[in-house]
């Protein structure tokens, strides 16, 4: 925690800012002591809140989960839009994308682990199982807005369909992901990024009425 949050008196704060608090202190115990560790009188203990104040943000330990695995889905690239542009290749484009969402991911390896682990974790749990799927739903629907977008401003027409590219880009993400954790190799990652831009760009086509 911030010293300036620290200094900031709890009884001040609104409902969204307690929720964004207890999220992030319940991220921290996850990446430092497992999932098991996150009780809910640990993640107020970490976030310096009374325990009450858990079950003023969250019905349930579901309701945190599911605000947790979405947290991997609320990835911003607003400030890489600008960077897109018709006179780039295709490939140079998805790049770009790609690799903007990647700083993200490369910026906190435990919190990916910690997402992974809570993905793994729920499936378990014949109570939570359907928190995976809608994490899944949620991520289709963003990634094919998109992709979406990138053929708007990219000027680009895909020769398979947005939402199946997505199903690939999620995978495929996931996939390098999953081996980076293993390898940390920041370096092989964004070389397996790379490749998969220009084999995604096979797809793509700069539509005819597009600047070049």
């Amino acid at each position: 925690m911030s010293d300036q949050e620290k200094k900031t008196p709890n009884r001040r704060l609104g409902a969204d800012e307690r929720r964004r608090r207890l999220l992030a202190a319940a991220l921290r115990v996850m990446k430092r002591e497992g999932i098991a560790a996150a009780t809910t009188r640990a993640i107020c203990a970490e976030a310096e809140m009374p325990h009450g104040a858990f079950h003023y943000c969250f019905r349930s330990k579901r309701e945190l989960y599911a605000a947790l695995l979405a947290s991997d889905i609320e990835i911003d690239l607003d400030a890489v839009w600008p960077e897109i542009s018709p006179q780039e290749s295709p490939g140079e484009n998805i790049r770009k994308l790609l690799f903007a969402y990647w700083s993200q991911v490369e910026s906190d390896p435990d919190a990916q682990l910690a997402l992974f682990d809570l993905g793994s974790f729920v499936l378990r749990d014949p109570e939570l199982q359907e928190l995976p799927r809608w994490e899944y739903g949620e991520s289709l629907e963003k990634t094919t807005g998109y992709i979406t977008r990138l053929g708007e401003e990219a000027g680009l027409t895909y020769l398979r369909e947005e939402r199946a590219i997505a199903e690939l880009v999620i995978t495929t993400l996931n996939g390098i992901a999953w081996s980076w954790l293993a390898h940390r190799d920041n370096a092989a990652a964004r070389e397996s990024l790379g490749r998969f831009a220009d084999l995604l760009a096979v797809l793509a086509q700069k539509r005819t009425d597009s600047p070049r």
